[in-house]
Protein backbone atom coordinates (compact mmCIF):
# COMPACT_ATOMS: atom_id res chain seq x y z
CA UNK A 1 0.00 0.00 0.00
CA UNK A 2 3.15 2.35 0.81
CA UNK A 3 4.68 2.01 -2.75
CA UNK A 4 0.75 2.92 -4.41
CA UNK A 5 0.53 6.07 -1.92
CA UNK A 6 4.24 7.20 -3.02
CA UNK A 7 3.72 6.52 -6.64
CA UNK A 8 0.13 8.30 -6.77
CA UNK A 9 2.03 11.17 -4.54
CA UNK A 10 4.75 11.62 -7.05
CA UNK A 11 2.33 11.42 -10.25
CA UNK A 12 0.41 14.20 -8.21
CA UNK A 13 3.70 16.76 -8.13
CA UNK A 14 3.90 15.97 -12.37
CA UNK A 15 0.14 16.50 -12.03
CA UNK A 16 0.54 19.74 -10.52
CA UNK A 17 3.34 21.07 -12.87
CA UNK A 18 1.26 20.06 -15.80
CA UNK A 19 -1.27 22.68 -14.38
CA UNK A 20 0.93 25.11 -13.49
CA UNK A 21 2.80 25.90 -16.85
CA UNK A 22 -0.33 26.24 -19.54
CA UNK A 23 -1.30 29.44 -20.96
CA UNK A 24 -4.63 29.22 -21.89
CA UNK A 25 -7.70 28.10 -19.28
CA UNK A 26 -9.12 25.58 -21.53
CA UNK A 27 -5.61 23.26 -21.19
CA UNK A 28 -5.57 24.59 -17.47
CA UNK A 29 -8.82 23.09 -17.16
CA UNK A 30 -8.08 20.07 -18.94
CA UNK A 31 -5.12 18.99 -17.50
CA UNK A 32 -7.01 19.35 -13.53
CA UNK A 33 -8.85 16.68 -14.73
CA UNK A 34 -6.24 14.01 -14.84
CA UNK A 35 -4.99 15.85 -11.23
CA UNK A 36 -8.13 15.73 -9.83
CA UNK A 37 -8.95 11.88 -10.71
CA UNK A 38 -5.08 10.84 -9.30
CA UNK A 39 -5.16 13.30 -6.53
CA UNK A 40 -8.49 11.88 -4.84
CA UNK A 41 -7.29 8.21 -4.67
CA UNK A 42 -4.19 9.64 -3.14
CA UNK A 43 -6.16 11.49 -0.51
CA UNK A 44 -8.22 8.70 0.51
CA UNK A 45 -5.55 6.23 0.69
CA UNK A 46 -3.57 9.25 2.97
CA UNK A 47 -7.00 10.05 4.87
CA UNK A 48 -6.85 13.83 3.64
CA UNK A 49 -10.67 14.83 3.99
CA UNK A 50 -9.87 18.28 2.64
CA UNK A 51 -7.66 16.64 -0.20
CA UNK A 52 -10.60 14.45 -1.41
CA UNK A 53 -13.33 17.35 -1.01
CA UNK A 54 -10.72 19.70 -3.09
CA UNK A 55 -10.43 17.53 -5.89
CA UNK A 56 -13.97 16.28 -5.99
CA UNK A 57 -14.57 20.15 -6.14
CA UNK A 58 -11.89 20.86 -8.70
CA UNK A 59 -13.15 18.12 -10.79
CA UNK A 60 -16.43 19.55 -10.33
CA UNK A 61 -16.17 22.64 -11.16
CA UNK A 62 -13.90 22.29 -14.20
CA UNK A 63 -16.44 19.87 -15.75
CA UNK A 64 -18.85 22.84 -15.19
CA UNK A 65 -16.61 25.67 -16.57
CA UNK A 66 -15.48 23.89 -19.07
CA UNK A 67 -18.83 23.06 -20.36
CA UNK A 68 -19.40 26.77 -19.35
CA UNK A 69 -17.14 28.60 -20.97
CA UNK A 70 -15.80 25.86 -24.00
CA UNK A 71 -19.07 23.54 -25.34
CA UNK A 72 -22.25 24.50 -26.48
CA UNK A 73 -24.40 23.46 -23.48
CA UNK A 74 -28.06 24.49 -22.47
CA UNK A 75 -28.21 26.31 -19.48
CA UNK A 76 -31.05 23.54 -18.35
CA UNK A 77 -28.06 20.60 -18.33
CA UNK A 78 -25.55 23.33 -16.74
CA UNK A 79 -27.89 23.91 -13.61
CA UNK A 80 -28.71 20.01 -13.48
CA UNK A 81 -24.73 19.56 -13.33
CA UNK A 82 -24.24 22.20 -10.56
CA UNK A 83 -27.20 21.07 -8.82
CA UNK A 84 -25.25 17.24 -8.53
CA UNK A 85 -21.94 18.58 -7.97
CA UNK A 86 -23.38 20.76 -5.14
CA UNK A 87 -25.40 17.77 -3.35
CA UNK A 88 -22.26 15.12 -3.98
CA UNK A 89 -19.93 17.87 -2.48
CA UNK A 90 -21.97 18.68 0.12
CA UNK A 91 -22.33 15.38 1.44
CA UNK A 92 -18.85 14.41 1.66
CA UNK A 93 -18.21 18.16 3.03
CA UNK A 94 -20.39 17.98 5.66
CA UNK A 95 -18.56 14.66 6.74
CA UNK A 96 -15.01 16.09 7.05
CA UNK A 97 -15.89 19.24 8.56
CA UNK A 98 -18.03 17.09 11.01
CA UNK A 99 -14.87 14.36 11.68
CA UNK A 100 -12.23 17.94 12.05
CA UNK A 101 -14.90 19.18 14.71
CA UNK A 102 -14.83 15.88 16.69
CA UNK A 103 -10.98 15.99 16.49
CA UNK A 104 -9.43 19.95 15.33
CA UNK A 105 -6.13 20.25 14.04
CA UNK A 106 -3.77 22.76 12.90
CA UNK A 107 -2.80 21.07 9.86
CA UNK A 108 -6.33 19.96 9.03
CA UNK A 109 -7.51 23.76 9.27
CA UNK A 110 -4.61 24.95 6.96
CA UNK A 111 -5.93 22.02 4.32
CA UNK A 112 -9.96 23.10 4.89
CA UNK A 113 -8.26 27.20 3.93
CA UNK A 114 -6.58 26.02 1.22
CA UNK A 115 -9.33 24.09 -0.50
CA UNK A 116 -11.01 27.07 0.09
CA UNK A 117 -8.50 29.88 -1.64
CA UNK A 118 -8.23 26.50 -4.95
CA UNK A 119 -11.81 26.12 -5.12
CA UNK A 120 -12.01 30.04 -5.49
CA UNK A 121 -9.34 30.50 -8.25
CA UNK A 122 -10.62 27.06 -9.92
CA UNK A 123 -13.60 29.32 -10.18
CA UNK A 124 -12.01 32.40 -12.27
CA UNK A 125 -12.00 32.79 -15.60
CA UNK A 126 -9.16 35.31 -15.48
CA UNK A 127 -5.26 33.37 -15.63
CA UNK A 128 -4.20 35.95 -13.63
CA UNK A 129 -6.33 35.80 -10.55
CA UNK A 130 -5.84 32.51 -11.04
CA UNK A 131 -2.47 32.33 -10.48
CA UNK A 132 -2.66 34.51 -7.55
CA UNK A 133 -4.75 32.54 -5.68
CA UNK A 134 -2.71 29.91 -6.87
CA UNK A 135 0.20 31.93 -5.22
CA UNK A 136 -1.82 31.81 -1.79
CA UNK A 137 -2.73 28.28 -2.12
CA UNK A 138 0.96 27.78 -1.91
CA UNK A 139 2.08 28.78 0.84
CA UNK A 140 -1.12 27.81 3.31
CA UNK A 141 -0.84 24.70 1.52
CA UNK A 142 2.66 24.30 2.82
CA UNK A 143 1.49 24.53 6.47
CA UNK A 144 -1.71 22.38 5.62
CA UNK A 145 0.65 19.40 4.10
CA UNK A 146 3.55 19.88 6.36
CA UNK A 147 5.83 16.82 6.20
CA UNK A 148 4.68 14.69 3.61
CA UNK A 149 7.00 15.37 0.78
CA UNK A 150 5.41 15.26 -2.39
CA UNK A 151 2.83 17.60 -1.05
CA UNK A 152 5.66 20.04 -0.09
CA UNK A 153 7.77 19.95 -3.24
CA UNK A 154 3.89 20.25 -5.35
CA UNK A 155 3.84 23.45 -3.21
CA UNK A 156 6.91 24.78 -2.98
CA UNK A 157 6.21 24.29 -7.16
CA UNK A 158 2.98 26.39 -7.11
CA UNK A 159 4.95 29.15 -5.20
CA UNK A 160 7.59 29.11 -7.75
CA UNK A 161 5.64 28.71 -11.01
CA UNK A 162 2.70 31.33 -9.81
CA UNK A 163 5.46 33.66 -8.80
CA UNK A 164 7.69 33.30 -12.05
CA UNK A 165 4.25 33.31 -14.17
CA UNK A 166 3.14 36.49 -12.49
CA UNK A 167 6.26 38.23 -12.77
CA UNK A 168 6.83 37.50 -17.03
CA UNK A 169 3.49 37.03 -18.21
CA UNK A 170 2.06 40.40 -18.05
CA UNK A 171 0.20 40.06 -21.51
CA UNK A 172 -1.95 37.89 -20.38
CA UNK A 173 -3.12 39.95 -17.25
CA UNK A 174 -6.62 40.17 -19.37
CA UNK A 175 -7.01 37.00 -20.73
CA UNK A 176 -10.52 35.30 -20.16
CA UNK A 177 -12.01 32.34 -20.69
CA UNK A 178 -13.28 33.13 -23.68
CA UNK A 179 -9.69 34.19 -25.11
Amino acid sequence: MELITEALGWSSVAFYISLTIFNSMKATRFAAFGSSANDIVWAVLMGWHAKVILNLSVASINAYRYAKDFMNVSRELLFVLAAMMTVGIGYIFYTAVSSFIAEPSLTVGFQFADLAVILVAMYMTCLRKYRVLMLISGFVGMVGYYGNPQMMIIKALVIGIMSYKLLTNKKEETETAAA
